[in-house]
């Protein structure tokens, strides 16, 4: 059982500094979440590697044009490149399902880390990932069913609605984005309370997200808020360098992305660990 603390107020930045000084979530979230991505696109790239003999494919690489995309389509390119990649399109699905499962199963070890008075050791760590797996899948999919009816509903409203005048179809659309927002923060915190409260019943959680952030709204939307500008930022920055290297240093290109996704995790991980911060005051022995 691990031990979380509830006795003394601990102030949010120490949660948020624990993203760094615990780093063993951070490194497992990256590796566990970019191997199966990474497998997935060495197959991908396998399929690709027949298709450089053809001048076409280089020029669509660095132009990444339309046009040249249709006449490449148009080319002979064999049945090999194709079965690659009708294999790559197959086993893409499958990686995915793994990439979140692995996800999941981490999210206990993390928010328990966080959580912990202690830096946990690797079985307890273990431990919490096991207990939470199954509460922790059960919220994801409630958040991925609610998510998927209002941005379903939102879609057909936002058509509807743009037939007769665009800028309200865009209100609608945005309305939809806010509010699979809103379900995606409660899921996040219906996790953390389930943790910090040792709640396992998946509606009990869910009540008590919804408490919580009704009477904590200010600092989680200050956290969450914090969170989305930080990815914003972070993804021009990444656009502006990946554009600006040339095709030829790939190398290079392949360091920034990977700095991106890190950074992108670490970014998910002070979320996660704020979000603790805010709930275990809450907690009860």
């Amino acid at each position: 059982m691990v031990e979380i603390e509830t006795s003394v107020p601990v102030p949010l930045r120490a949660y948020l500094r624990r993203v760094a000084q615990r780093p063993r979530a951070w490194v497992l979230s990256y590796v566990l979440t970019t191997l199966p991505a990474l497998g997935l696109a060495l197959l991908t790239a396998l399929g690709w590697l027949p298709l450089t003999r053809y001048p076409a494919f280089a020029q669509l690489l660095e132009t990444r044009s339309l046009d040249v995309l249709f006449d490449f389509s148009t080319l002979d390119m064999g049945s090999g490149s194709v079965s690659w990649g009708i294999i790559a399109v197959l086993l893409a699905v499958p990686a995915w399902i793994l990439a979140r499962l692995v996800w999941t199963w981490l999210e206990g070890g993390t928010l328990a880390e966080y959580a912990a008075a202690q830096t946990l050791s690797w079985r307890e760590f273990m431990q919490a990932g096991w207990r939470w797996f199954g509460v922790f899948l059960a919220l994801n999919l409630s958040g991925a069913a609610m998510v998927g009816v209002i941005g379903g509903a939102a879609l057909l409203l936002a058509v509807f609605a743009y037939m007769f005048a665009p800028a309200l179809g865009w209100t609608v659309a945005g309305v939809g984005v806010a509010l699979a927002g809103l379900v995606a923060t409660w899921i996040e915190s219906a996790r953390a309370v389930a943790l910090t409260q040792n709640q396992r019943g998946v509606f009990h959680a869910l009540g008590g997200a919804a408490r919580v952030m009704v009477k904590r709204a200010l600092p989680l939307a200050a956290l969450v808020g914090g969170g989305l500008a930080l990815y914003g930022l972070l993804y021009l920055a990444h656009r502006r360098l990946v554009d600006a290297l040339p095709l030829r240093w790939w190398v290079l290109t392949l360091l920034v992305q990977q700095t991106y996704t890190i950074a992108r995790l670490g970014i998910r991980l002070a979320r996660q660990a704020g979000q603790v911060g805010l709930l275990a005051r809450r907690a009860r022995p």
